[in-house]
């Protein structure tokens, strides 16, 4: 299930990855968008729209099921079916990321994206570059939490020079 948490590890992710960007005031043309769609299409970034939809229906399925426990069943197959329906609205939120991407690159920029992503190297950072991110993540974390004892330690031996009591 989608939530809050992976929500915001996606977005921090992609703004590690440089995907998150503000918008410009560049026309954007249909080979602009074109290029934002190769570019989201061969990053990592695609890929974590995928759970999505299968999130919405989760939660279809259990706010139904909470009003008509009895129906768990049907409710169950009912949305299992319509949401298969749905597939297809999957290239609406590519198309509308897509813009958000042209937004805030270039025609260029963006081919230089998706020529990155499509080398070696950019299939290995896809393959590893979440775990190398969060683990880059981790060692931040704990580089300020020693920093964080540290200043705590030295701060509080310059107060006592002072006369200040802790």
């Amino acid at each position: 299930m989608l939530s809050i948490r992976n929500v915001s590890r996606a977005a921090v992710l992609a703004l590690a990855m440089g995907v998150v960007v503000p918008a410009s005031a560049q026309e954007i043309t249909q080979s602009h968008i074109d290029a934002a769609l190769d570019a989201l299409r061969a990053s990592p970034a695609s890929r974590s729209y995928d759970d999505l939809l299968p999130a919405v229906a989760e939660q279809v399925k259990s706010q139904l099921i909470l009003m008509r426990p009895d129906l768990h069943s049907q409710i169950s197959a009912t949305v299992d079916t319509v949401v298969l329906a749905l597939v297809p609205r999957r290239n609406d939120l590519d198309n509308d990321v897509a813009r958000v991407w042209a937004k805030g690159f270039t025609e260029d920029e963006l081919v230089t994206i998706a020529t990155f992503y499509e080398s070696p190297a950019g299939q290995k950072f896809n393959r590893i570059g979440p775990t190398v991110i969060s683990d880059a993540f981790q060692v931040a974390e704990n580089w300020a939490k020693r920093v964080r004892e540290e200043l705590l330690e030295k701060t509080r031996e310059a107060l006592k020079q002072e006369g200040v009591e802790f």
